[in-house]
């Protein structure tokens, strides 16, 4: 069997279908996985380590564009789009897969217009406008939330959860202290990192002087924020672990008591699974403010204390951190809380229905 998975750009679409492509490959490598991408994407990086086959497109967003070059970006996805069909003509893949970014919508397209069986990944609460699109023709929605049901057709959704990757998921039950006894905390803003979370984090260490000796901190910064968190921190004399990006997430989940960060999907699903309390600053520009609702469905369940950005200061952010750290009882609660927000087998549940839907359906192939 061929699968190619479609989509990219950010470790928010990127890192759950890499998760299912380890899932279909874990079951005796009896699939064989092709990806389709953007070329500016984490893909073009990422992909070829974990020796997947990667084919780009030429394709950018469309919904933040105006004018000009709005309609660019609309007849690039176009172009995509045709380049698409001659490409999946070409692999003759029995099935596509989507995981939501905007560089998934020409390949899934391409697939209906080929009669190939296809499903899209919706990672949010609230779906993003290519899965809105994509949802009103795709044989299968897997969705990570209950809520994002009510966007698609009735029949079609499936809430499946967020597939995470395998040597995440192992650090749930191989958990390991990697700081000397210290309370490890762990900060990043997603794969490009996220300059207000960066800034808040150093400016409450102005108020966490006293205890700062009792912290192990691990960053990921961002690759453009990394010199300016680097010359902070030497500025103040502080201590910490600072990455650009980082590869190996499974290590530093893996240590960590307290994770600081945005609250995308894939980052939730990722915390959720490995059971680690959060401190969640949704990104307020994100589409339809999905990330706020990402957030409070984790701080309404006590797994995880939201801040939303306009309230982010030094002064909250510490205060916060200062009252994990001195109360070990309600970190195990909101830890007992965020795994019971976990779906784990996620991958393997998408995995199951995808391939039954596959060899139950008929796929009519084009050449």
């Amino acid at each position: 069997m061929r699968v190619v998975i479609a989509g990219g750009g950010t470790g928010g679409h990127l890192f759950p279908a890499l998760a299912l492509a380890e899932e279909f490959k874990r079951r005796g490598g009896q699939t064989e996985i092709i990806f389709v991408g953007s070329r500016r994407g984490l893909e073009k990086t990422v992909l070829p380590s974990h020796g997947y086959v990667l084919e780009t497109l030429d394709v950018e967003g469309i919904k933040k564009r105006k004018g000009a070059e709005k309609i660019r970006a609309v007849f690039k996805a176009a172009a995509a789009t045709l380049r698409a069909i001659l490409l999946l003509r070409k692999i003759r893949p029995d099935g596509v897969i989507g995981s939501g970014s905007y560089s998934s919508g020409p390949v899934v397209l391409a697939a209906r217009i080929l009669g190939i069986k296809t499903a899209i990944l919706e990672q949010n609460a609230v779906p993003g406008l290519t899965n809105r699109i994509l949802g009103r023709f795709a044989d299968r929605i897997y969705i990570a939330f209950e809520g994002a049901a009510s966007y698609f057709g009735e029949g079609r959704a499936i809430v499946a959860g967020n597939p995470v990757r395998k040597d995440i998921l192992n650090t749930r039950d191989e958990r390991k202290t990697n700081g000397n006894g210290k309370f490890s905390i762990f900060v990043f803003g997603g794969s490009q990192g996220a300059a207000a979370v960066n800034a808040a984090f150093l400016d409450s260490t102005e108020y966490l002087t006293e205890i700062w000796g009792h912290f192990k901190v691990t960053h990921q910064t961002g690759r453009e924020g990394y010199a300016s968190v680097e010359s902070s921190y030497k500025r103040k004399g502080l201590k910490a672990e600072l990455y650009s990006f980082i590869t190996d997430m499974a290590k530093a989940y893996g240590c960590a008591d307290l994770v600081i960060c945005r609250a995308g999907a894939t980052s939730i699903a990722e915390i959720t699974a490995v059971g680690i309390p959060a401190i969640l600053v949704p990104y307020p520009f994100s589409s339809d403010g999905h990330q706020e609702v990402n957030a409070k469905t984790l701080s309404d369940s006590g797994a995880a204390v939201m801040i939303n950005q306009n309230e982010l200061t030094g002064s909250a952010l510490a205060k916060v951190i200062r009252n994990l750290f001195e109360n070990p009882a309600l970190l195990k609660k909101m830890k007992d809380a965020a795994q019971k927000l976990a779906k784990p087998d996620a991958a393997g549940r998408i995995v199951d229905d995808y391939t039954k839907l596959l060899r139950g359906g008929h796929v009519q192939r084009k050449n």
